[in-house]
């Protein structure tokens, strides 16, 4: 089988979280949309797995809503730990080195030998956020924008594709 990296298993959770709830589309639209685009790398990015990925990300972070309408700063902006949770996906790794996608004998999107879970993915994005929540250390810059990124052109064709609300059919 060909499995999908981590990261990028996380990075479609994620950029499909974003798209979701900045668009006017149902959540099955992205999924669909994004499993058909991963099919040709990785044979684990199925529907029902992004599907699920990305509901325990919006269930992790409607968790932390501050609804006590007092006039503290206590207050979450899920979508920029969302976006920040991008960059850092994309631009580092689990050893917060710079990510390199290509190398002489290297290609990080390469499929892997073993499966990533849904839940080794929640727990790596709830570990990223308290770490962002108590320590930000990577903050991206307000105009930064994933297509912006090079050397993952195919990824990119994929989560900046066009979605129509007929993909959730």
């Amino acid at each position: 089988m060909r499995y999908s990296p981590d990261w990028v298993f996380s990075l479609a959770c994620s950029v499909i979280t974003k798209r979701y709830v900045e668009g006017h589309l149902p959540i099955e639209a992205f999924t669909k949309n994004f499993a058909v685009g991963f099919d040709a790398y990785y044979d684990d990015l199925t529907s029902s797995k992004l599907n699920d990925g990305a509901e325990e990300i919006m269930r992790f972070l409607a968790s932390f809503y501050d609804d006590d309408d007092d006039d503290d700063d206590d207050e979450i902006d899920h979508m920029l730990i969302v976006k920040t949770h991008i960059f850092r996906e994309i631009n580092f790794d689990k050893n917060n080195k710079k990510r390199k996608f290509k190398g002489f004998f290297y290609n990080s999107m390469k499929p892997k030998s073993t499966e990533t879970s849904v839940a080794e993915n929640t727990k790596s994005f709830k570990a990223f956020f308290f770490q962002q929540r108590s320590k930000p250390d990577v903050v991206p810059d307000p105009s930064w924008d994933i297509s912006k990124v090079k050397d993952i052109k195919n990824l990119l064709l994929i989560l900046n594709g066009t979605v129509a609300v007929f993909d959730a059919f």
